[in-house]
């Protein structure tokens, strides 16, 4: 009997050890997949955005003149940018609007950071007169602001002696 009450008793208390194994199996699972969605989050998902960048980068030093010899380099990295200050124009056409666009310009090399500082003068009217050429419906597509970096670029690129302008990013653009 005693023996029974033994095998019994070990029976009793396999069975509350069994649903504690289960709750350890279950949270070891869970942290391993919760960590498995961490990394893909934090670590992955970034990975296409920095693809991106960087197909942005050579797209945008192929379009000809100094920014498709220079686009190379730029492809690698991001590179130095500089801000532009905001630009507030009224848009050419009939209906008095005004186009606001504040943009960030990546440059190749790093030294082109200077002369873009000693000719401001130039690149501010280069991009004023851009800008200020253009019609609402001109720069209300997609294609239309990809039309337009092209040109602010090529025309600043027109300024520069040492550097080039390899990409534009508009970080503000309304239309009014």
């Amino acid at each position: 009997m005693a023996e029974e009450e033994a095998a019994g008793g070990d029976h009793g208390g396999g069975k509350k050890k069994s649903p504690l194994l289960m709750i350890i199996v279950i949270v070891l699972v869970l942290l391993l997949v919760g960590g498995g969605a961490a990394v893909y989050f934090l670590v992955l998902k970034k990975s296409p955005a920095a693809e991106g960048e960087h197909a942005a980068a050579e797209g945008g030093g192929h379009g000809g003149g100094k920014s498709g010899e220079k686009g190379g380099k730029s492809a690698t990295s991001l590179g130095e940018t500089v801000e532009l200050p905001p630009f507030i124009v009224n848009l050419s056409g009939e209906g008095g609007r005004y186009l606001k666009v504040v943009a960030v310009m990546q440059v190749s090399p790093a030294e082109a950071k200077a002369e873009l500082a000693s000719r401001a003068p130039q690149i501010k009217d280069a991009v004023i007169s851009v800008l200020s050429s253009k019609t609402p419906d001109e720069v209300l597509t997609p294609e239309g602001k990809l039309e337009l970096k092209l040109e602010m670029v090529k025309r600043i690129n027109q300024s520069l002696t040492s550097g080039v302008v390899t990409e534009m990013f508009f970080t503000e653009f309304v239309v009014q």
